[in-house]
């Protein structure tokens, strides 16, 4: 409904009442007699809406159907083993190349994905449609359609084997997309880029004459997480007609960008683990985006590091983390990267900094369907308190249905979190594999009902 200031509101209505006199006045002619009432005009017929953009532009089966028994086994070396259950599909993945927008919102760039298709006696379809998120890559090559892919396989194993559909990017900037550098942590276009990958998924369910349901559901882990409540948000704000969002699972996402880069900075000189690379990697990303964010690396990035930053991330397959610690072209310590002026910046709401950090925390609505944030509160990589802040804020602007859920406090999952020779603080694998089967496991417990 459109509120009408006040004062507007009194010009129309003397509009009104002037109107209404006139035609009065005008009822009849000079004789005194009754005129005719004009025609009334046929209303305009309503506008069809415009039918989303295609987006498919080719599509490959990866070798053979997967097989409940293989998925199985994919389960069964995770931390979810014991309490997945059985897969019940066969799932097809199926390469695919679709179009999705550039950051400007408009410029027409291609992208590429997965998508999962279950199949078998036991899954008959019709089919929900999920859109999956993945995580943080330093590997611009990697694509989830490789065959292998962890991420994509434990993915399969605990969706798509139980009926969903899924569609996975790769993201602007990875495998195949014609855009030459990924956005990351760009709310905006990690969101067009999922909603392709849901629209490229739609068309090769027509194509192949498989039943989907209508229902939608979003997800994503780390980066993954920041992408799918992006996602989220887009649909439920500007594309409720195209898709039925039924519920959404975000897990251990950076969904408030201020509040993670603000805690790594309390924890200087180490900062969190990993810091090194997301803040430089999301940092100079913004700065491609919007141009604004500094004026040469050097403002924000000491010595030696400013003269390479903005063209390590993403890189070569063949070079990790490791690697380019060892390589002398990032530190272990965030102290040793970031310069004062960043720290003065990231702190001050009237830097461009900070404003692109707070434009890209996709956490300013309501959401309307269920909505869970799940994660562990011992991780070392994306504080959970991002999740515990979210759900306050969304509940706090309306939101009926968000739930938190820390791993940590299922007793059952206790033992399977500890790793007895790393202190967790230092433990990458807890926020890299150990957290997300037992995560993945619960959207799923909450997308199934719905």
């Amino acid at each position: 409904m459109t509120v009408i200031p006040h004062a507007r509101w009194c010009r129309l209505a003397a509009i009104g009442v002037a109107t209404a006199a006139l035609l009065a006045g005008c009822g009849r002619n000079d004789d005194g007699e009754a005129s005719a009432p004009p025609p009334i005009a046929a209303p305009a017929p309503t506008p069809a809406p415009a039918p989303p953009p295609a987006a498919l532009k080719a599509a490959a089966d990866v070798g053979a159907p997967l097989s409940t028994s293989q998925l199985d086994a994919v389960v069964a070396a995770t931390t979810a083993a014991t309490f997945a259950g059985a897969a019940r599909c066969d799932v097809q993945m199926v390469d695919i190349t679709y179009t999705t927008v550039a950051p400007d919102g408009v410029t027409p760039v291609d992208a590429s994905g997965v998508v999962m298709l279950p199949s078998g006696a036991a899954c008959p379809g019709p089919f929900p449609l999920v859109a999956y998120s993945r995580g943080t890559d330093l590997d611009r090559e990697r694509a989830l359609a490789m065959p292998g892919d962890e991420e994509a396989q434990l993915v399969a194993a605990l969706l798509a084997s139980h009926g969903f559909v899924v569609a996975a990017t790769d993201y602007l900037g990875y495998a195949r997309s014609t855009w030459p550098r990924h956005p990351y942590l760009h709310a905006d276009s990690q969101a067009s880029a999922g909603i392709g990958a849901l629209r490229a998924a739609r068309e090769l369910a027509a194509q192949r004459s498989l039943a989907l349901d209508g229902k939608v559901f979003v997800t994503g882990y780390s980066q993954g997480g920041h992408a799918s409540m992006a996602t989220q948000k887009a649909i439920e704000t500007s594309l409720a007609g195209e898709f039925a969002l039924a519920g959404a699972g975000h897990m251990s996402g950076p969904y408030n960008l201020v509040g993670t880069v603000e805690g790594a900075l309390a924890k200087l000189p180490t900062g969190d683990l990993g810091s090194t690379y997301y803040i430089p990697f999301a940092v100079t990303s913004l700065q491609d985006v919007y141009g604004d964010i500094y004026r040469t690396p050097g403002e924000f990035f000491r010595a030696p590091f400013d003269e390479t930053i903005e063209s390590l991330f993403p890189g070569p397959s063949d070079v990790s983390i490791v690697d380019l610690i060892a390589q002398d072209r990032l530190p272990l310590l965030l102290s040793s990267l970031v310069t004062d002026d960043f720290v003065r910046a990231a702190l001050d709401p009237a830097s461009a900094l900070y404003r692109a950090l707070a434009l890209n925390s996709p956490t300013g609505f309501a959401p309307k369907a269920p909505t869970l944030l799940c994660g562990g509160s011992r991780d070392p990589v994306v504080p959970f308190s991002n999740a515990e802040t979210t759900a306050a804020d969304f509940q706090a602007a309306g939101a009926a249905s968000v739930l938190v859920y820390d791993v940590e406090d299922e007793p059952s999952y206790a033992p399977l979190l500890r790793d007895p020779l790393v202190p967790v603080d230092i433990h990458a694998g807890y926020h890299a594999s150990l957290v997300p089967p037992l995560c993945l496991l619960q959207v799923r417990n909450l997308f199934l009902p719905l």
